[in-house]
């Protein structure tokens, strides 16, 4: 039997029945794919959350397995060095910072020799810990010579210095003036020897006319013939001296 198109098209008033039941039909089916959508989505979340969180747990387990198995290797490996010591004899070595030292271990430190009285990760000295086998000692000095003695100078201990023909050993440092109880003598200037063979009468100098006196300086300068100038002499350091050896 056929059907004639003009049976399967609805009829006028069963159009408007037909849309409403498929507008109804769209959104529900709408509704169904939000729901799923938004099932999915907190879904994932909870996966991705407890992804994360194993994960976190695996590396801190990892890292507390890590520690122990290293504090376990160092445990091992000191005791293998105490029975070595006790076979050898105790070795000396350099301290080292973030390292278990066991007992009766030795190590340097600072110019200093210290030996554990425990098993310690704190570093010397520390008397509750380490004791100190051998002290550093301080850098040796060495005598210096400093010349002619001048009182614009700053000495330290150890430094000789030549006043009037004689020697003197700073006792420390800033000694004071020289001679003086900051001073030491080694070498006195000493007696005046016979004189020597006359020789023979040199060349004529230049005739010294005047002489130009400033006293701000204590500066003295000769005024040769036909007014030129001859070399400056500094007489400061002949007044220091004798204002020295006078005393105040």
């Amino acid at each position: 039997m056929t059907i004639a198109p003009r049976d399967v098209v609805p009829q006028e008033s069963d159009r408007e029945y037909l849309l409403e039941l498929w507008k109804q039909c769209l959104v529900e089916m709408i509704a169904d794919v939000e729901e799923t959508k938004r099932r999915w989505q907190d879904a994932s979340q909870t996966v991705r959350a407890e992804s994360l969180a194993a994960v976190a747990d695996a590396r801190a387990a990892f890292s507390e397995a890590l520690i122990k198995l290293e504090h376990a290797t160092e445990e091992r490996l000191g005791k293998l060095r105490q029975m070595i010591d006790q076979k050898n004899g105790a070795r000396i070595r350099r301290y080292e910072e973030r390292r278990v030292i066991y007992e009766s271990e030795l190590v340097m430190h600072e110019g200093s020799s210290y030996q554990a009285l425990k098993d310690t990760g704190r570093a010397p000295p520390d008397d509750e810990h380490w004791i100190c086998v051998a002290a550093g000692g301080i850098d040796g000095r060495s005598p210096r010579i400093r010349g002619t003695y001048t009182s614009a100078a700053s000495y330290r201990q150890l430094d000789i210095v030549a006043v009037g023909g004689s020697s003197f050993l700073a006792k420390l440092d800033d000694p004071g003036p020289c001679p003086g109880d900051g001073w030491q003598l080694i070498a006195s200037a000493g007696r005046q020897g016979k004189p020597g063979i006359r020789g023979e009468r040199g060349p004529r100098g230049p005739n010294i006319e005047a002489w130009k006196v400033d006293p701000e300086s204590y500066c003295l300068t000769p005024v040769l013939q036909g007014g030129e100038e001859g070399p400056t002499i500094n007489l400061r350091l002949f007044f220091e001296q004798y204002h020295r050896e006078c005393g105040p």
